[in-house]
């Protein structure tokens, strides 16, 4: 299975739309990819299956179920202690996730489609 982490430096993004680096996690391998397109062709292009993320849309959370992306999102913090989290079982999605506070409608984020 397939797990990209949305990344700032070592940090779990803020919000998904404004995320341009991803660590994938793939079998115990581990890669830090650029992304400079459409967040949701990006993740599907690399096969992703598992997105770990902060703060997303409701309408990129719905786009991505739709794409069999399983998301988990609310997360935040250093990115190594949330993939051993992950990896442990033991990572729990934040209760707040949706990134509507910001006063922007649904895919204003920059590259959220």
């Amino acid at each position: 299975m397939k797990t990209a982490f949305s990344l700032c430096g070592q940090e779990i993004a803020g919000s998904l739309g404004k995320t341009t680096e991803f660590l994938l996690l793939s079998d115990g391998l581990e890669e830090k990819v650029a992304c400079s397109g459409k967040i949701p062709l990006f993740l599907k292009k690399n096969g992703v299956e598992v997105l770990v993320c902060n703060g997303i849309g409701n309408c990129m959370m719905e786009l991505l179920k739709t794409m069999k992306i399983e998301v988990i999102p609310g997360v935040a913090g250093d990115v190594q202690q949330v993939k051993e989290s992950f990896l442990a079982g033991t990572l729990v999605p934040g209760e707040k996730y949706s990134c509507t506070d910001h006063g922007e409608s649904c895919g204003a984020c920059a590259g959220t489609f």
